[in-house]
C-alpha cells in the first residue's frame, strides 16, 4: 500500500514532462523561425566545430583579424554535437530544425530541475507545482523553439542549484558539492553572467563546512572543493585563450562590445528605450574605430571599447542607476510594447507569440509576489535568493532583453507561484465539508497558586 503514493506521483510527474515536451516540440513544428543575429553566429561556429573539432576562427568578433573568444564556447560545443548526432554539420540551414528541437529537450531539462529545485527548497508540495507551472508557462515555452544561450545557462544555473541543496542533505556531501562547482563553472562556460553563482553558492559551501567536517575536516574545505571543481572547468577554455589570443582572457572577451552598447550617449538618449543596448557599429561616431577593426584583433578592439565605457560612466556616474532603472523597467516589461516587440524581434519571436509571453509574465508576477508572503520562502536558504536577485543585477546594469535574459530568473519566479498556489490550496482544503476543525490552543486559567505553578510549567 506505501508503494502506491510513490508510484502515483512518478506517473504524474512523467505525464508533466512528457506534457511539456510535447508543448515545446508542437511550438517548434508551429512556428517559423530564421536564425538571425547571435543564434546565426552560434550556428555558423556549430558548425565549425563538428567539421573540424575546433573553434579556432579567422574572424573575431566587429570584423577583427585573428581567432575569437567572443562567444563563450559552452553553447556553441551544444550545437556542434546536435550536428554530429544529426550527421549534417557542414550545411548550416540544414541543421536549423535539429538544433530547435534540441532546445526544446533543454526546456523540458529546464522544467525537470524547477520542480526538483522547488521540491528540495519547500517539499513535495511545491515541488509538483511548480513543475506543473514550469510546463504550461508560454514564455519558456516560447524560449524553447529559438535559438538562445540562455536555455542552456538556465538548465546549468538550476541544476548547479539543486546540487548544492543536495549536499545539504547528502550522507556524502562532498560529491555534491563538487558536482555544483562543476556546474557553475559549465554556467559560466556557457554565459558569462554565470559567474554570479560564485558568490552564493561558494558562501552556501561555506555553510555546509560543519556537515562535511567529518570527511573533509579542514573549515574551508567544502569551498575549497566547490572552487576548484568549477576552476577545472573553466580552466582549459582559459589556456586556449592564452595560446590562441596571447592574452589573459578567463572565458570571453565580450566585455568591451558589451558595455559601449549600452554605455554611450545614443543609447542613453533613445527617447523610445533609455540605453537600450546597441552593437558598436551602429553607435555615431565610431566610423574611425570600424574602419580600424579590420587591422585589429579582437581582445585590442574590445580594449578600446571598454576604455571608451569606462570614460563615459566616469563622466556620467549616475549612468548605471538609470541603465538599472530602464532595464529594471524592460524586465518587468514595463517599458511599452515597442521594448518587447524589439526584444522580441532580435530573436525573431513573432509580436502575437511574444504579447502572450507578456502577459504571461505578469500573471506569473502577481502570483508570486503573493507567494513571496506566504511562509514557504522563509524556509530555504537565504542563499537561494541571492541567485535570482544577483542575475538581475548583472542583467539589468547592461542588457535586459526579454524574455530571454530573464529566462533564468523566471525559473525562480514560477517557484515563488507555486507558493502561493501551494498556500491557497490549503486553505481552500481546509475549509471544505469534513475537513478537522484547526485547533486553537487557550492559555488555561489559574484558579490557585497550584495551577499558576502548573501553568508556568507548561509554558516553559
Amino acid at each position: 500500500m506505501a508503494a502506491r503514493p510513490r508510484a502515483r506521483r512518478i506517473l504524474i510527474i512523467a505525464v508533466v514532462l512528457i506534457v511539456a515536451l510535447a508543448l515545446r516540440i508542437g511550438e517548434v513544428q508551429r512556428t517559423d523561425y530564421d536564425p538571425i543575429n547571435d543564434a546565426g553566429s552560434y550556428l555558423t561556429l556549430a558548425a565549425q566545430i563538428a567539421r573540424t573539432g575546433d573553434y579556432a576562427s579567422s574572424t573575431g568578433a566587429g570584423g577583427t583579424r585573428g581567432p575569437s573568444a567572443y562567444y563563450p564556447p559552452g553553447f556553441p560545443y551544444l550545437l556542434a554535437a546536435v550536428d554530429l548526432i544529426d550527421g549534417r554539420s557542414v550545411p548550416r540551414d540544414g541543421a536549423v530544425h535539429p538544433a530547435r528541437l534540441s532546445q526544446a529537450v533543454l526546456g523540458t531539462g529546464i522544467v525537470a530541475l524547477v520542480g526538483l529545485v522547488a521540491y528540495e527548497s519547500f517539499g513535495e508540495t511545491i515541488g509538483l507545482l511548480a513543475l506543473g507551472l514550469g510546463a504550461i508557462y508560454p514564455a519558456l515555452i516560447e524560449l524553447s523553439a529559438v535559438l538562445v544561450a540562455e536555455n542552456l545557462l538556465t538548465l546549468l544555473v538550476l541544476s548547479a542549484v539543486w546540487a548544492m541543496l543536495r549536499a545539504g542533505r547528502s550522507a556524502h556531501p562532498y560529491r555534491w558539492i563538487a558536482a555544483a562547482g562543476g556546474l557553475t563553472g559549465l554556467a559560466t562556460l556557457t554565459h558569462i553572467n554565470g559567474l554570479v553563482l560564485f558568490l552564493p553558492l561558494g558562501f552556501a559551501a561555506w555553510r555546509l563546512r560543519r556537515t562535511v567536517s567529518a570527511e573533509l575536516p579542514h573549515p574551508f574545505a567544502a569551498p575549497a572543493v566547490f572552487l576548484v571543481s568549477a576552476f577545472l572547468i573553466i580552466a582549459p577554455w582559459t589556456i586556449r585563450n592564452a595560446v590562441e589570443l596571447h592574452r589573459f582572457v578567463a572565458v570571453s572577451d565580450e566585455a568591451g562590445i558589451t558595455l559601449v552598447g549600452t554605455y554611450n550617449q545614443a543609447s542613453a538618449a533613445n527617447p523610445l528605450v533609455p540605453y537600450k543596448w546597441r552593437f558598436y557599429s551602429a553607435i555615431p561616431g565610431e566610423r574611425a574605430l570600424v574602419r580600424a577593426s579590420k587591422r585589429l584583433t579582437e581582445p585590442t578592439l574590445s580594449g578600446r571599447l571598454e576604455s571608451q565605457a569606462l570614460d563615459y560612466i566616469g563622466a556620467h556616474p549616475l549612468a548605471p542607476l538609470a541603465a538599472l532603472y530602464h532595464n529594471t523597467l524592460r524586465l518587468l516589461e514595463l517599458e511599452g510594447s515597442y521594448a518587447w516587440e524589439a526584444s522580441a524581434g532580435a530573436i525573431d519571436l513573432s509580436s502575437a507569440t511574444a504579447r502572450v509571453g507578456v502577459i504571461s509574465f505578469w500573471a506569473l508576477c502577481v502570483l508570486a509576489l503573493a507567494g513571496l508572503f506566504t511562509r514557504a520562502p522563509r524556509t530555504a536558504p537565504r542563499w537561494l535568493w541571492w541567485v535570482p536577485l544577483l542575475l538581475w543585477l548583472s542583467v539589468a546594469l547592461i542588457n535586459a532583453e526579454t524574455p530571454r535574459f530573464r529566462e533564468p530568473i523566471d525559473a525562480f519566479l514560477i517557484m515563488l507561484a507555486a507558493c502561493a498556489l501551494a498556500a491557497l490550496a490549503h486553505r481552500a482544503a481546509a475549509r471544505l465539508p469534513g475537513a478537522p476543525a484547526r485547533r486553537r490552543d487557550r492559555p488555561p486559567v489559574a484558579r490557585g497558586p497550584g495551577q499558576l505553578v502548573e501553568m508556568v510549567k507548561r509554558l516553559a
